[in-house]
């Protein structure tokens, strides 16, 4: 399983790779045409090699000319650098997106942190598909209506603060059910809202309820520690299945001592998913609130 924290790491590190072998081919690109530059910075570099020694044997006597020494040279540096029109940065690495200067993160309107999109997007196409949402891509922020109808009464807009403030831990119950009627989009809600915490940088996940045994062990495990999971499709006939069972309290138990954020969705009441699931999740479902 891969976090979106872990896609910006990789894509930063090839960047970060790139910029260097970027820098160093500039450096001699430029030396190889300015020969005399080459000659300043070495005379630089030797200059300040001594001060250090110098530091290091607590020798202060030569400090004061090896420092008018080095002023010099970076002023005879400076005139060569503008008379032959030379990029003064072309020695420094240069950021290859402006937007979040190669930190893969920018700010909000509002000021929250979010994935940067300019440099970012491949990264964060690659999370969505990896953290169950692979048959999901027409299901966009973007995309996404809060007023989806008139008869909706501002209701799918308070069920999406519930979630956000629930991913940002905002809320005094960090298991919550997102209650809907039969084709209510509460899917379309959750994938979004899902969607929507990657961007944020946190680990997000979305499963269904009767798919969550397929993961293998280890991919369980490390959901037990995700920011952010939603579980879609529950009802209780799914814990009917001893492995949907024991796969959900599990996951359950093990987030709930930790009081990570985790979604309910189902079209049941609190009260039938407690009345009607099988006995040990029944008694995690005791402790939820509803959106």
């Amino acid at each position: 399983m891969k976090t979106i924290t872990d896609a910006i790491n990789e894509r930063l590190s090839r960047t970060r790779n790139m910029e260097k072998t970027d820098l160093e081919n500039r450096i001699e690109e430029t030396y190889k045409k300015y020969p005399g530059l080459r000659k300043i910075d070495s005379a630089l570099v030797e200059v300040r090699t001594s001060r250090l020694i110098c530091a290091i044997d607590h020798d202060k006597e030569p400090l004061a000319a090896l420092q008018k020494r080095e002023d010099d040279i970076l002023k005879e540096r400076k005139e060569y650098i503008d008379k032959n029109k030379i990029d003064p940065f072309f020695d420094r690495e240069h950021v290859s997106c402006d937007k979040c200067e190669d930190t893969g993160f920018t700010k909000t309107k509002d000021g929250r942190r979010a994935v940067c999109r300019a440099c970012m997007q491949d990264a964060i196409d690659e999370t969505f598909t990896k953290s169950g949402m692979k048959d999901f891509g027409s299901y966009t922020l973007k995309a996404f209506d809060l007023a989806r109808n008139k008869d909706d009464k501002g209701e799918r807009k308070r069920q999406f603060e519930g979630l956000r403030a629930l991913m940002e831990g905002k809320t005094e119950k960090p298991l919550m059910l997102l209650k809907g009627g039969v084709q209510t989009g509460k899917t379309y809600l959750a994938v979004v809202a899902c969607k929507y915490a990657i961007m944020l940088g946190l680990s997000a996940y979305y499963v269904k309820a009767d798919r969550l045994y397929e993961l293998s062990r280890a991919d369980q495990d490390e959901l037990k520690d995700y920011d952010f999971v939603v579980i879609d499709d529950y009802s209780p006939e799914v814990t009917r299945l001893d492995k949907t069972a024991t796969a959900l309290h599990s996951l359950l138990e093990a987030r709930q001592a930790s009081g990570r954020a985790t979604v309910i969705v189902s079209s049941a009441s609190l009260e039938v998913l407690v009345a009607e699931s099988e006995e040990r999740i029944a008694g995690k479902l005791k402790s939820a609130g509803t959106l």
